[in-house]
């Protein structure tokens, strides 16, 4: 994967892999989700095993979100809190994000707004482990990253598509 330093800014945060490489629409749906205000799910009982898994999954891509922004905005938040929301891959890439940001001393401000635009059962992992898929799209046009002098360093895509991958339980 292909990524300039700007890409690694703020609004490049979410791109954990696997990834999307297409932007959204230019308008936001009438009501995205602020990540740090997750939708509640349906009750258990008015959902079948596999839609309450699939609204699981949308709930965790949320969850990540506010997780992601809440150690942006908080520099002195442990990362350790990524443990619970990404593995792998995602979870490295995270990781490497927020600590560059520590070290060149950048802070957050805001929440993303994530747009859940589908999910799936994605088949299974190999080891005959069922996934699922959720596809997003997430608005970083409310967030700011901003240096020790209070300069937004912020670069563009402002929106962009993600994709994120789990585990089905059960």
């Amino acid at each position: 994967m292909l990524l300039n330093t700007n890409a690694l800014r703020r609004g490049a945060i979410a791109l954990a892999l696997p990834l999307l490489v297409a932007a959204c629409t230019a308008t936001p749906s009438p009501d995205p989700t602020p990540s740090s205000t997750p939708k509640p799910t349906p009750s258990v009982t008015s959902l079948s095993p596999a839609e309450q898994d699939l609204a699981n999954a949308r709930l965790a891509v949320v969850t990540l979100w506010e997780v992601v922004d809440r150690l942006t905005n908080d520099p002195q938040a442990s990362l350790q809190d990524l443990d619970a929301v990404a593995s792998g891959d995602a979870l490295e890439f995270f990781r490497k994000n927020l600590t560059g940001y520590r070290l060149e001393q950048l802070t957050g401000s805001g929440a993303s707004m994530v747009e859940i635009q589908s999910a799936e059962a994605a088949g299974n992992n190999g080891e005959g482990l069922r996934t699922w898929a959720v596809t997003t799209c997430v608005d970083t046009s409310k967030t700011k990253l901003v240096d020790t002098s209070g300069k937004n360093v912020t670069a563009p895509p402002y929106r962009f598509q993600h994709r994120s991958m789990g585990l089905l339980h059960g």
